[in-house]
């Protein structure tokens, strides 16, 4: 607001306050209230001109926009702006309006404190301030003299500090909603003397202490919710003697003990929640009695034993949480009472046995019970929405009558032992946005039928034994974001349809035998290398973006060796007085690791590079002549274990992972095999391991070669069996390209492009001056 803006506020109010004190007629705050409202306007700005119908010049305003007069005396009774986009400060000129009953200015971007003597307007009941930006600490006196104010709300602000003592002052308080700001500290030692309060919200704030004992004097409490703060303690037995409520929620703090008896007579209670904390013991037998209750959540608690058979009394419960504590046994037969349940969440606890079937015959929408050791068979259920039986023991085949579950829009089956094909019938579930069948023991072909299931958005098969191709029907599922079917064996080419979704954004088809061209056009002309990695006949502009066009000439090995050659042992030549070095291919390997990976071959004066002394002998193998690849090349692998614990095969080659592979953020990319090709180069030279362990010193590879270099200590450097065949310096370009392949920055390390050409420099010296010259 301007500096001119503001002067013609203050004037109009001082205008104002003037013809307060010194106009008397017949209707003598007549225009009190519409300057009081111009006032306020002044103070605001309104980016959609809902105010333009407020006028100076009118006599009255209770023909403006949002507000509403007493019909007998036109005195503004209501001011209601809510959702209008305004922003500024709430002025003083709401202060003139000395019969406002109703003020409501939620859902805006009001910013500022607010007005400290907003709560003297001796006829205001109603404030509702709530998801503005406001901001700073609610002044102490506040609610001292609240008068008649019955209901306030400053929900989903940025208030700060302590909530006020005086709030006890407001005996005619019956609605508190402080909701999502950042309030602290203990709750107002006198709040629980608001006899007349019947809704309380705290949640959301950083409130913390016990909660204070006496809340049973509470007789009209409807409703409390103190979720989502940093209360500890036990709940108050008291709260057993306020008898009406109807929503209890003490969710998300560090309460503990076990939950207070007394909570059983709270009979009329629909709504309980005591979920994330840390209570502990059995779930209460009396929980049945609590008959009204359509909610319950006891979830991410310790509660520990069976869940009580009294739960099959409780006939009008919709949603049932018992996930994330340490049950036992199975669900009582008995809850084949509650014919309204909808959701039902009993997973990641120690339940066992088999899966209780009056599940599925029941009118459940929601059905979670992951990470459990059930197992038996399971049906359909033509209601169901959700469906997550992950990490479980389910084996045999998925029936076919699952197309029978028509309203199904989220099926989790992975990590289980399932078996046999997929099922047609699939196809059938029109609102299903979310399949995923991985990680089971799935075979034969993905069904054409699939893409029957148009809605679909995600798609996950991989880690099955899939076979046969990928059907084109895929491509009527318009709104697919990910298609994962890696480490299957799935043969054929890639169906065009593919690149006509224009959703998709997550694909991986690595560790398959497909083969042809990658589809042009769509998401494959920005896709990674990793999700093609793996399928050796694949090919395409998507596949080579990261290798160079024409691959460099290879050298081919000694096709003549003796059959018991050390794999990895390359020929001797006496005839060559220095280190030669040339890439011979780039080749994807591995279960998702990209095409950057090399296969060297190397030609030195009486080398000899046994897989014994030396992790490199593994990244060559002889066959027929042709070179091919061992183990080595790891960079794109480590993402794709994420939570598995890494194999003892990848453990041996940690020495050539990039130090990037140390974070989990880190994104990974070909500069982590160009890190792994580096230390291969060091290690051929000098002989020596990337780590060696000592007695007392643990010594890596290319911080040692850096030292050496730095000293000039290069002889050091080479291995000893080198030393004489060629001078010693000349292996010092080597090493200097072997250190910037390792260099600790990934952008500071070359592309395998310029590696190559490197390298065919140091070869051959001359052609490479007659170039540049």
């Amino acid at each position: 607001m301007s500096r001119t803006k503001k002067l013609l506020s203050l004037l109009a109010f001082l205008v104002l306050s003037f013809r307060t004190q010194c106009v008397r007629s017949l209707n003598p705050s007549l225009n009190d209230d519409v300057l009081g409202l111009i006032v306020f306007k002044a103070d605001l700005q309104d980016p959609k001109r809902k105010l333009s119908s407020w006028n100076q010049d009118d006599d009255t305003p209770c023909n403006w926009f949002g507000v509403k007069c007493n019909p007998r005396s036109n005195r503004v009774t209501e001011l209601s702006l809510d959702g209008l986009s305004l922003s500024g400060q709430i002025g003083r000129g709401l202060m003139q309006l000395q019969f406002l009953h109703k003020l409501s200015l939620s859902r805006n971007c009001l910013t500022g404190s607010i007005n400290p003597n907003l709560t003297r307007l001796e006829n205001l009941r109603i404030i509702d301030l709530s998801e503005n930006s406001l901001s700073g600490t609610i002044p102490e006196d506040f609610f001292k003299d609240c008068g008649a104010l019955r209901d306030i709300s400053l929900a989903k602000n940025k208030f700060s500090g302590k909530i006020p003592n005086t709030l006890s002052s407001c005996a005619s308080l019956a609605s508190i909603n402080l909701s999502s700001n950042q309030f602290s500290g203990s709750l107002p030692a006198g709040i629980w003397g608001l006899n007349g309060l019947s809704s309380l919200d705290l949640s959301g704030n950083l409130l913390d202490s016990e909660i204070p004992r006496g809340i049973e004097v509470l007789n009209n409490l409807r409703n409390i919710n103190l979720s989502k703060n940093r209360f500890n303690g036990g709940v108050p037995n008291g709260i057993g003697s306020c008898l009406l409520l109807r929503s209890v929620d003490f969710s998300e703090n560090m309460l503990s003990g076990t939950v207070p008896d007394t909570m059983q007579n709270l009979g009329l209670c629909n709504y309980l929640s005591l979920s994330n904390n840390m209570f502990t013991g059995e779930v209460p037998n009396w929980i049945g009695e609590l008959n009204r209750l359509e909610t319950l959540d006891l979830s991410g608690n310790r509660f520990s034993g069976q869940v009580p058979t009294s739960i099959g009394n409780l006939q009008s419960l919709k949603v049932f949480n018992l996930s994330a504590n340490s049950l036992s046994g199975n669900l009582p037969e008995s809850m084949t009472n509650c014919g309204n349940l909808l959701a039902l969440d009993f997973s990641q606890n120690l339940l066992s046995g088999d899966l209780p079937v009056w599940i599925f015959g029941s009118g459940l929408e929601k059905v979670l019970q992951l990470e459990n050791k059930l197992s038996g068979k399971f049906s359909s259920a033509p209601k169901l929405q959700v469906l997550d039986l992950s990490h479980n023991d389910f084996s045999g085949k998925i029936a076919s009558s699952i197309g029978v579950s028509s309203s199904l829009q989220f099926l989790n089956l992975s990590r289980n032992s399932l078996m046999g094909p997929i099922p047609g019938t699939f196809g059938d579930l029109k609102e299903l946005d979310v399949l995923d069948l991985s990680d089971n023991k799935l075979n034969g072909s993905i069904p054409m039928e699939i893409g029957g299931a148009f809605a679909l958005k995600e798609l996950r098969l991989e880690r099955n034994s899939l076979s046969g191709q990928i059907p084109s029907s895929i491509g009527n599922c318009s709104s697919l974001t990910t298609l994962i079917l890696s480490q299957n064996s799935l043969t054929g080419t890639l169906p065009k349809q593919l690149a006509t979704l224009p959703s998709l954004s997550s694909f991986n088809i690595s560790h398959n035998n497909l083969q042809g061209e990658l589809p042009a056009g769509g998401f494959f002309n920005t896709i990674s290398p990793s999700c093609v990695a793996g399928n050796p006949s694949l090919c395409g502009a998507a596949v080579n973006k990261s290798c160079p066009a024409v691959l460099p000439k290879p050298i081919v090995l000694n096709p003549n060796s003796s059959s018991d050659s050390t794999p990895g042992s390359l020929p001797q030549n006496p005839g060559h007085k220095r280190i030669i070095l040339s890439i011979s291919a780039l080749i994807a390997i591995g279960a998702a690791a990209v095409i950057v990976v090399g296969v060297i071959a190397i030609t030195m004066l009486n080398l000899r590079v046994r897989s014994s002394t030396s992790r490199s002998a593994a990244a060559l193998t002889l066959s027929a002549g042709e070179p091919k690849v061992g183990d080595f090349g790891l960079a794109r692998l480590l993402p794709m274990l994420d939570r598995y614990v890494l194999s003892s095969k990848i453990q041996s080659a940690l020495g050539y992972m990039a130090p990037e592979f140390a974070c989990r953020t880190a994104k990974i990319t070909e500069k982590c095999d160009v890190y792994g090709f580096g230390i291969l180069i060091l290690e051929i030279v000098t002989g020596k391991r990337p780590v060696e362990y000592m007695e007392d010193d643990v010594v890596v590879l290319c911080d040692m070669v850096r030292g050496a270099l730095e000293e000039g200590r290069v002889e050091e450097c080479v291995d000893g069996r080198h030393l004489g065949n060629f001078p010693a310096d000349e292996a010092v370009p080597v090493m200097k390209l072997g250190l910037i392949c390792t260099s600790q920055v990934p952008s500071s390390r070359p592309d395998m492009g310029e590696v190559v050409n490197i390298l065919d420099l140091i070869r051959c010296p001359s052609e490479g001056q007659e170039e540049s010259g």
